[in-house]
């Protein structure tokens, strides 16, 4: 009965040494199993943070991308990160309520706030928990560039987190939100029909700035292109909006009057949806060798319309009162907004086409000097503008002559 065994004290001695040789081996492995999974979640979390203020680039819909997070409704970036749960986020600091997302059918356009773009509860813990990190300290959240365009070097920020250790910077996670992921330049062609591009079109685009739809204008140039800068990614509208008349490409001719090719014959067009009136009309032929011309006409005959003769054509020319007023009829097929999505930092839109619109054909005749009439071939350029006949500038066109 007395027989029994037991472990001896040196026993007793070195498994508790074993213990604590494996416990000093599993504690620092379980720390270092920690800080990288601290890290990781970190590192995933940042990312979703920044997702929720630029939108999912990988979210399609009928092959465009369709996610573009706070910045596609606000047009900007957060200036307080809990912007993106929480509209107004809770004190402190007491912050204004952004407007809430709204639609503008005729622009197609939409602007406010519509989140919450991250997950999470909006009240309790959670509202808290997404902006601190996985070692419970709050990120730092910076917007260097400004948080509206136009930035002076773009809308950019970053999202840091101070890592495990808060007295240095080495182990710190840093996350950019670089301009080119932002804002773009927007490009685009306003053509006709026929596929030529249009000059002098006022273009307007119409995209969501600071929670508010907001309309930026561009005018092409010679071959009917425009651009405009500090757009916000986003699903955006751009419209052609023609207020006067505009040249029809490949209109301009010359004919013989008094002498070989010396009047100017071109057609300009009405895009918009009311009749136009012309009343006065300037021409300037500075960069010429003409100095003057003679007769205003429309169409291909027809009486002279400026009443005069030796009519000076010079910057500072004075409006001819046209004896009849002319009106060019309005467009039945007048241009609406067109959808666009701006997803790069150099975006170019598919080309916006004018259609319908009344046309009118114009002669400037005989063009010349005091020494005699000039040859307006190859070349030679004049400027003509419109006025109301009350002396309102409507438009103005710049002809060259082939």
């Amino acid at each position: 009965m007395n027989n029994r065994k037991a472990f001896s004290l040196i026993e007793v001695i070195i498994v508790l040494a074993i213990i604590g040789i494996l416990a000093g081996l599993a504690v620092p492995a379980a720390l270092r199993l920690f800080e990288v999974t601290a890290e990781e979640t970190t590192r995933q979390e940042m990312d979703n943070i920044k997702r929720a203020i630029l939108g999912d680039a990988r979210k399609l819909q009928s092959s465009f991308r369709s996610d573009f997070g706070y910045i596609g409704d606000i047009g900007c970036l957060p200036d307080d990160l809990r912007r993106i749960l929480l509209n107004p986020p809770p004190p402190p600091p007491v912050l204004p309520a952004l407007p809430t997302w709204t639609f503008d059918s005729t622009k197609q356009t939409g602007a406010g706030w519509k989140g919450p773009y991250i997950t999470g509860a909006a009240t309790g813990q959670e509202v808290e928990e997404f902006t601190k990190d996985q070692w419970g300290n709050d990120y730092t959240y910076t917007v260097t560039g400004g948080p509206c365009p136009p930035a002076p070097t773009g809308m950019t920020a970053t999202l840091t987190s101070g890592g495990a250790n808060l007295g240095s910077t080495a182990d710190d996670i840093i996350i950019s939100i670089v301009a080119g992921e932002t804002t773009a330049t927007v490009r685009g062609t306003v053509k006709n029909t026929a596929g030529a591009g249009l000059a002098a079109v006022s273009v307007e685009l119409y995209s969501a700035v600071n929670a508010a739809v907001t309309t930026t204008t561009a005018t092409t140039d010679a071959n009917g292109n425009y651009s405009v800068t500090s757009v916000p990614f986003g699903q955006r509208a751009v419209m052609a909006n023609p207020t006067g008349l505009v040249l029809v490409s490949g209109s301009v001719t010359v004919s013989n009057g008094d002498a070989t090719n010396d009047n100017v014959n071109f057609q300009v067009i009405n895009y918009t949806a009311s009749p136009i009136t012309v009343g006065r009309i300037t021409v300037n032929c500075v960069g010429t060798l003409a100095t003057r011309y003679d007769d205003i006409r429309v169409g291909t005959s027809g009486t002279d319309l400026s009443g005069a003769n030796n009519i000076v054509c010079a910057p500072t020319q004075t409006q001819i009162t046209l004896s009849t007023s002319q009106t060019v009829p309005a467009n039945s097929t007048p241009p609406s907004s067109l959808r666009v999505v701006v997803d790069s930092a150099d975006t170019q839109l598919p080309d916006f086409t004018l259609r319908g619109g009344g046309i009118m054909t114009f002669r400037i005749e005989e063009f010349e000097t005091a020494a005699g009439s000039v040859d307006m071939s190859g070349g030679q350029t004049i400027t003509v503008s419109f006025f109301t006949t009350l002396g309102v500038l409507i438009s103005t066109v710049t002809v060259v002559t082939p």
